[in-house]
């Protein structure tokens, strides 16, 4: 798949009635379109960033249909292309419905939920998944039950299911972020390991090892004092 050339007459087009969905200091990122679909921007950065060699809308594209083909939801990719003029790769897909674990935890969640995020990150690490955009904001519960995911560019995956090492990194991505983590360090970091290795399986012996490296994350998104 390549990024198709988007004149900015088509991007001011297709704009022109849509809604911020999020934006930071360097402009738009995600807008949703009047006709119910989102178009994700990513903007170019370093001039030796690897998004130049492999742009990150591309990835995401890719990752949303290998996501798929192992069972996970993920956007349904139509349109991928480059506006030279305003800088921007980005991708137009439909959206995925659904409510973000953020969201529900914000809104009160119950442990019930919390083992159910637990039991999802289990299946993604069994899956050889390892999604480093994991935290809370981007995994959805969707209206049939399932799960998803978004932001889907940056993800890794292996034809079996992921080692200890790989297990126990993913879980700083899911309490590093100040803007989408917070209720789940309020939950507990402990709390959570072990709704996530009753959702594992194996030995218990496996379940010691795993859980000694999963601990030592702990607390680790704390910024030293400045």
């Amino acid at each position: 798949m390549f990024s198709r050339p988007m004149s900015l007459a088509s991007y001011r087009q297709l704009t022109a009635d849509a809604r911020v969905l999020e934006a930071q200091s360097f402009g738009v990122k995600v807008w949703l379109l009047p006709d119910g679909r989102i178009m994700k921007l990513f903007r170019l950065k370093g001039y030796f960033s690897s998004g130049r060699l492999y742009p990150y809308n591309l990835r995401f594209a890719r990752n949303a249909r290998r996501l798929q083909a192992r069972g996970i939801a993920a956007p349904t990719v139509g349109d991928v292309f480059f506006c030279k003029e305003i800088k921007r790769h980005g991708v137009i897909y439909d959206l995925l419905e659904g409510e973000s674990f953020h969201n529900m935890f914000a809104a009160g969640g119950d442990d019930d939920l919390y083992a159910t995020l637990a039991g999802f990150l289990a299946e993604l690490h069994r899956k050889g998944v390892y999604f480093r955009s994991v935290h809370p904001g981007n995994v959805l519960l969707r209206p049939d039950g399932s799960m998803g995911l978004i932001d889907v560019q940056d993800v890794r995956f292996w034809p079996w299911p992921l080692n200890t090492v790989s297990r126990a990194r993913n879980f700083r991505h899911l309490f590093n972020s100040d803007s989408q983590s917070l209720e789940m360090r309020a939950f507990g970091f402990g709390r959570f390991v072990d709704l996530y290795l009753n959702a594992v399986g194996g030995s218990p012996s496996y379940k010691r090892r795993l859980k000694s490296k999963i601990m030592a994350y702990d607390n680790a998104w704390k910024r030293p004092a400045s």
